[in-house]
């Protein structure tokens, strides 16, 4: 009888600890953490418990509710790698950074729906988890992660893109956001806001909440909307939209892309837009070097994707030319009103190099 009694008390204690749990972030029923990921067989990589402990550190709130901190933010921001090796040298890189966290411009798996992407998703476990589990990484949502098998129809892949996603990283939504300090960081997913009037509407709700606070704006997604890159115009426009013009209304500080596997940076509507696809996958050619605006800087193949020529075009105009790529993030620090951004290479040079001065 003794034994039967024992039994069923480990039997419900160890159902009870296959519930998953819940957390939330500032403003959004967004992260949802399970205590096992379907795919990994541990917990998932969700980066709200790392950006909590931040808070709790750093964060000091007067009596009016106003957030200052004790350090100044510091976080990185990359992405398309795509299963690549280089993943892993732009890792040791990203970690002698010593970042707070970072943020994802997507496509760090080839595949992401179906069985294929739960295969690629585990060799991605094997490569960087490492590195979510010692800085909180924000992920965004890209087109490979919802790519999958040709026998699955383009709803199916989409659907179990999302759910191998959410799984790995413990999102509920890729659409969400979060809040750091005197900054909100807003993650759109790979669906275009301007062909979705309920994204549209959350986005501008986010960005109006941010404004009334006077806090810095950092929007991250995949899809840029201004390249010089190998992208076509009916993925990437290359010119102010409704999107852009909320952007600019509500004064956002920057806009952080991938999808393009260049680096490019320029000031539109007096907002920054930074493409940071360097993490890598295959760099692509400056098809589109013509849009380029003066103050601009940017890299990537010099011709076509049969060269193996790249160049970086700084603001002066004095371009470098190479016959290797180079893999980078971006790194970003923001001290009271000052925010700095650095393109930094995976062997610790300093490409590009720019900061501006805000009211906040």
């Amino acid at each position: 009888m003794k034994i039967r009694i024992i039994l069923v008390f480990v039997f419900l204690i160890t159902l009870n600890s296959c519930k998953s749990t819940s957390t939330t972030t500032n403003n959004n029923d967004t992260v949802v953490s399970n205590e096992v990921s379907m795919i990994t067989n541990k917990a998932p990589y969700n980066p709200e418990p790392g950006i909590q402990k931040l808070r709790d550190e750093n964060e000091i709130k007067d009596i009016n509710g106003k957030v200052t901190l004790k350090k100044p933010i510091h976080f990185l921001v990359f992405g398309d790698s795509k299963g690549s090796k280089h993943l892993k040298s732009v890792l040791k890189r990203a970690d002698l950074l010593n970042p707070q966290f970072c943020l994802t411009t997507a496509d760090l798996v080839n595949k992401g729906g179906g069985d294929i992407g739960v295969e690629l998703y585990k060799d991605l476990d094997k490569d960087a988890g490492w590195f979510f589990r010692k800085y909180p990484t924000w992920p965004t949502l890209g087109n490979h992660e919802v790519g999958g098998p040709k026998s699955n129809t383009g709803q199916e892949n989409y659907d179990s893109g999302v759910k191998n996603f959410g799984d790995f990283f413990g999102l509920k939504d890729p659409l969400y956001s979060f809040d750091y300090g005197n900054a909100k960081f807003i993650a759109l997913d790979w669906i275009k806001a301007s062909k979705s009037p309920e994204r549209l509407e959350w986005l501008e709700n986010e960005l109006k909440e941010a404004r009334t606070k006077d806090m810095h704006i950092f929007v991250f997604k995949h899809r840029p909307y201004y390249t010089v890159g190998h992208k076509n115009y009916n993925d990437v426009e290359g010119k102010s939209t409704v999107v852009t013009e909320l952007f600019s209304k509500y004064k956002v500080d920057a806009v952080f892309s991938g999808h393009d596997h260049i680096y490019y940076r320029t000031l539109r509507g007096g907002v920054n837009y930074i493409v940071s696809a360097g993490a890598g996958a295959t760099i692509y050619d400056l098809k589109r070097e013509g849009d380029a605006i003066d103050g601009d800087a940017y890299y990537g193949r010099t011709r076509d994707m049969d060269s193996e020529e790249f160049k970086f075009h700084p603001v002066s105009g004095e371009e470098s030319f190479f016959h290797k790529p180079m893999f980078f993030v971006v790194s970003v620090k923001v001290d009271g009103g000052k925010v700095t951004f650095e393109m930094i290479d995976a062997k610790g040079k300093t490409w590009d190099k720019f900061d501006f001065e805000s009211d906040k």
